[in-house]
């Protein structure tokens, strides 16, 4: 999630049913997300307890495929249940008018030839207020300030081609549980022995002298370091975004100003261009490459137009609620997508005597393969003149986290479906 918070704090390990308000106390954002999510937790996992890893209700079964055919096939309305998480499909639509998946049926999302294995694909996009224009409350001003943003539930359909007799379901559960490393990172920043200890007051020795802020690593290019992975990093967890009214070749002017002189774009920044098509189509999970980012050469705060270094290819879409999103690195000079190498077991700078070092694999171990989109955050914090990171053996990616149910096998129009249902048990009185 690129939101602007101030922390991340849930973890499912600390085992927290819930979070109490102490009176007179600061109210905290963190606080607050933390409530919402350990009860999804719990909701998702005891629903998962109940009906498997995915499931649907009998009477309001989703998701059928049907229609099979050369152009694609149908997928039917009704609800299912994937790793917990209820996905709402309100009405049959064909392969390619999925709503969130943007499908170039013809192009790069053509169905196998023979037989093959649809799957739903699921997992949480972060939706603002310049994706979905009606989450703003105009009485609070025609820009600005934003209050709350939301998180949704989105689905594709997808299909793996099956080239064997063997079981469908053991290729799912490849795909399921990939056979691949996922990297794993460590931060930390340097800091004097006789620092002061004291919370109130940031140390003169402490290393990190910044703002109080929430860093984002993201692996910008997926594959293993040796294929060329790449990563960006933010200060402000990714959710400086800036939307777009208009772009005119490498100009490209804002629908809005800057809330303040800290999310202000200037020259020598670099950002990407997202749309809704972007957003849900990163392809998460798989080792595929975003696209390039884009050098800010010049920002006229007049006409609100900002000139970049180099043209978007293609151009994003107006009617899909295109924005840049800044972010905060400098890459090296040479790089070819504007993102910074990953570099393996060597400690590589960030800001304010933040380090980041991405771990290798174990001795004789398949190499750490990058997921394009997976991320990793962490709170700095000016009083302790420190980062907060409790992973003293480093961490994986801490998200983004999708979740996959197979749905049918196709071979010509023969649709084999392989949906699971439950019904609930009747009650006395019926």
């Amino acid at each position: 999630m690129h939101g602007d918070f101030s922390n991340i704090t849930f973890s499912p390990d600390r085992t927290y049913s819930t979070v109490f308000d102490l009176q007179g106390r600061v109210g905290l954002d963190a606080n607050r997300n933390e409530q919402t999510a350990i009860l999804l937790h719990c909701l998702r996992t005891a629903m998962s307890d109940l009906v498997g890893p995915y499931a649907g209700p009998a009477g309001n079964l989703g998701f059928e495929i049907s229609e099979a055919g050369p152009g694609g096939f149908a997928i039917g309305p009704g609800r299912y249940y994937v790793d917990g998480i209820r996905v709402d499909n309100p009405a049959k639509v064909t392969y390619a008018e999925q709503p969130y998946a943007f499908i170039d049926a013809e192009g790069a999302d053509k169905l196998p030839s023979g037989s093959y294995l649809v799957y739903l694909k699921v997992w949480e996009r972060h939706v603002t207020e310049v994706e979905d224009p009606s989450l703003h409350e105009p009485a609070l001003g025609l820009h600005q300030p934003d209050s709350a943003s939301r998180a949704q539930v989105v689905w594709q359909v997808r299909a793996l081609p099956l080239r064997t007799r063997a079981n469908p379901l053991t290729r799912f559960a490849a795909e399921r549980e990939p056979a691949r490393g996922t990297g794993i990172l460590d931060v930390r920043t340097s800091r004097d022995d006789g620092a002061s200890a004291d919370p109130c007051t940031a140390a003169p020795d402490a290393e990190y002298t910044g703002e109080n802020q929430l860093y984002r690593v993201e692996i910008r290019h997926g594959g293993t370091a040796a294929d060329g992975a790449t990563f960006v990093w933010s200060r402000d967890n990714g959710s400086v975004i800036h939307p777009i009214r208009r772009i005119d070749g490498t100009k490209v002017q804002l629908a809005s100003p800057a809330r303040d002189l800290h999310t202000a774009l200037e020259p020598g920044h670099w950002v990407e261009v997202v749309d809704d098509a972007v957003c849900v189509r990163r392809e998460l999970g798989l080792p595929a490459a975003a696209g390039p980012l884009h050098k800010v050469e010049d920002v006229d705060p007049g006409t609100l137009t900002v000139t970049l270094a180099t043209a978007p290819d293609p151009l994003p879409s107006l009617d899909r609620h295109p924005y840049l999103r800044r972010w905060d690195h400098t890459p090296p000079d040479g790089a070819a997508d504007g993102a910074i190498p990953v570099v393996e077991d060597g400690r590589l700078p960030l800001e304010h005597g933040i380090e980041v070092r991405f771990l290798p694999s174990a001795e004789g171990s398949p190499a750490h393969e990058y997921r394009t989109g997976d991320y990793w955050t962490f709170a700095a914090r000016r009083t302790l003149g420190t980062v907060i990171w409790p992973y003293p053996e480093g961490s994986p990616p801490h998200g983004v986290p999708y979740h996959l149910a197979p749905l049918a096998v196709v071979t010509g129009t023969t649709v084999k479906l392989l949906r699971t249902s439950f019904a609930l048990p009747l009650s006395s009185d019926q």
